[in-house]
């Protein structure tokens, strides 16, 4: 199977990209003029926060409910359900991987890294719904045996 079977990508998604670009520009530059750190801390401060809060939610949305509509502006909601889906995916985890490893496991927080457990969660998430969309696709062009 190729990427193409799972993806397809249209205007919708490039104005997408092309907000989420235009906007994290225009507020690093600010942040930059503002603030007395480096601007390549807040590059991978916004490179971060995009790969945690929204790539895991987009795909999914990509993937399953790629033609979601609520309103006349599909960009606005296919940002919105991305950002939620995320939300309720990586963030949940993370909150039980952390309790769990305080609490369940008696282990301080400092032994393991939050900074490996939340790129560990973002791609668990994308493996498990590409996972999924596989499962669904193989699922859909197996012939049932008579």
């Amino acid at each position: 199977m190729k990427i193409s079977d799972f993806l397809e990508f249209s205007e919708v998604d490039k104005k997408l990209w092309i907000g989420i670009a235009g906007v994290s520009a225009v507020v690093i530059i600010l942040l930059s003029v503002f603030a007395t750190t480096s601007p390549f801390y807040w590059v991978e401060r916004f490179v971060i926060t995009i790969l945690e809060m929204f790539v895991p939610g987009y795909l999914i949305t990509k993937l399953f409910f790629d033609k979601v509509a609520f309103s006349e502006y599909p960009v606005a909601d296919k940002f919105i359900v991305s950002l939620t889906l995320s939300i309720a995916t990586v963030q949940t985890l993370y909150f039980l991987s952390t309790y769990v490893r305080t609490y369940g496991l008696n282990v301080d927080e400092d032994v393991i890294s939050s900074d490996k457990i939340a790129v560990a969660l973002v791609l668990l998430v994308i493996a498990g719904a590409f996972g999924i969309k596989y499962y669904l696709l193989r699922k859909k062009t197996s012939t049932p045996a008579s």
